[in-house]
C-alpha cells in the first residue's frame, strides 16, 4: 500500500505541475469570466476572440499572419482537449483506487503510463505548434517574441524565486 501511495503522489504531483505551467504561460489576464465568454474549457482560445496567444498581441502581425496562427491553434485544439481528458481520466481513476484502498500493480502501471503518454503527446503537439507559429513570424517578430519570453521569465523569477521550466 505504501508503494501505491508513493507512486500515486509522484504521478499526481508531476502531472499537476505539467498541467499548470503550459496554460499559465499562454493565459491572458484573468482567463475566464469576462465579457468575451471566458475560458471555454481546455483547448479553448482562453477567452480571446481572435485566438492569438497573449504574447503575440504586441508583434504587429499582419491580418494574414493572424489568420494563419488562429487556424493553427484551432486545428490542434480538439486533439489537445482529447489528450488532456485522457490524462485527467487516468488521474481520476488513480484517486478512486486510492479512496477505495484498492491496489492493483498492473492497473496502476497502466493508468500512470496512460497519463504519462497523454502528457507527452500534449507536449509534442505544443512544441510542433510553437515551431509552426514561429515559422509564420518574420525574423524581427521572432526576436521580439523571444525578448518578451525572456522578460516574462524574469518576472516569473522575481515573483516565484526561480525560472519557469523551458
Amino acid at each position: 500500500m505504501n508503494t501505491f501511495k508513493r507512486t500515486l503522489a509522484v504521478f499526481l504531483a508531476t502531472s499537476s505541475i505539467a498541467l499548470a505551467l503550459p496554460p499559465a504561460a499562454h493565459a491572458g489576464p484573468m482567463a475566464g469570466g469576462g465579457m468575451d465568454g471566458g475560458c471555454q474549457g481546455h483547448g479553448a482560445m482562453r477567452g480571446q476572440r481572435d485566438g492569438l496567444p497573449p504574447m503575440m498581441k504586441d508583434l504587429k502581425l499582419s491580418p494574414e499572419q493572424e489568420t494563419r496562427i488562429s487556424e493553427l491553434r484551432k486545428q490542434d485544439s480538439a486533439l489537445l482537449s482529447e489528450k488532456y481528458e485522457s490524462m485527467r481520466d487516468s488521474r481520476r481513476q488513480l484517486r478512486e483506487m486510492q479512496k477505495k484502498g484498492d491496489y492493483d500493480e498492473a492497473q496502476v502501471k497502466a493508468l500512470t503510463e496512460k497519463g504519462a503518454l497523454a502528457m507527452a503527446e500534449m507536449a509534442q503537439l505544443r512544441a510542433r505548434q510553437h515551431h509552426q507559429m514561429m515559422e509564420i513570424l518574420t525574423p524581427e517578430q521572432r526576436t521580439q517574441f523571444e525578448e518578451q519570453r525572456e522578460r516574462m521569465a524574469q518576472r516569473w523569477e522575481r515573483k516565484r524565486g526561480g525560472r519557469p521550466p523551458a
